[in-house]
């Protein structure tokens, strides 16, 4: 299962507000057509959150490492529907990565790190996640370091069971 391994990728590395060094032990809440939704930490450091693989993906970048896209809650809602992609390489500088839901318009994920990609605004984030809820797609838009477009393809099936399933996980409402 490439989404779960990718799941395990990227609850490593999320860059949230979890404290500590130990190794993070996720745990699967279930699959939605196309998303997963899981966990990790406990109390107050507990991460909830709705992963999924590209259906299609466009663009030949080299050595292209794991795509995915996440929707993270913090324990309590502290931090809530934040959205992140990993492009699997890095990402151009000078022009931001979109993201849209089926036809749409975009929204710029300006804050980097390696290759990942985040929204700057929380209130563009729960505008996204509003619409993913009731597409049918989402699609990522981006451009290397090396200036090689991509466009990645993700179903949103599934995706607002998996959304009721990290909710309830995190107690946000």
């Amino acid at each position: 299962m490439r989404t779960f391994s990718l799941a395990l990728a990227f609850c490593v590395s999320v860059p949230l507000f979890l404290a500590g060094g130990g190794a993070v032990r996720a745990e699967e809440l279930g699959a939605f057509g196309a998303w997963y939704a899981m966990t990790s930490g406990e109390g107050g450091e507990k991460l909830c959150y709705a992963i999924s693989g590209p259906q299609v993906s466009l663009g030949k970048i080299p050595e292209r490492g794991e795509i995915g896209v996440m929707v993270t809650h913090l324990d309590g809602g502290t931090v809530r529907d934040q959205v992140s992609v990993a492009l699997g390489f890095e990402p151009s500088k000078s022009k931001p990565t979109k993201i849209k839901v089926d036809t749409g318009g975009n929204i710029n994920m300006r804050l980097t790190d390696g290759d990942r990609v985040w929204i700057r605004e929380a209130s563009l984030d729960r505008k996204l996640v509003a619409q993913m809820r009731k597409g049918d797609n989402l699609v990522v838009t981006g451009l290397s370091s090396k200036g090689v477009a991509s466009q990645d393809t993700f179903s949103l099936e599934g995706f607002s069971k998996a959304y009721e399933a990290i909710s309830e996980a995190c107690g946000v409402k």
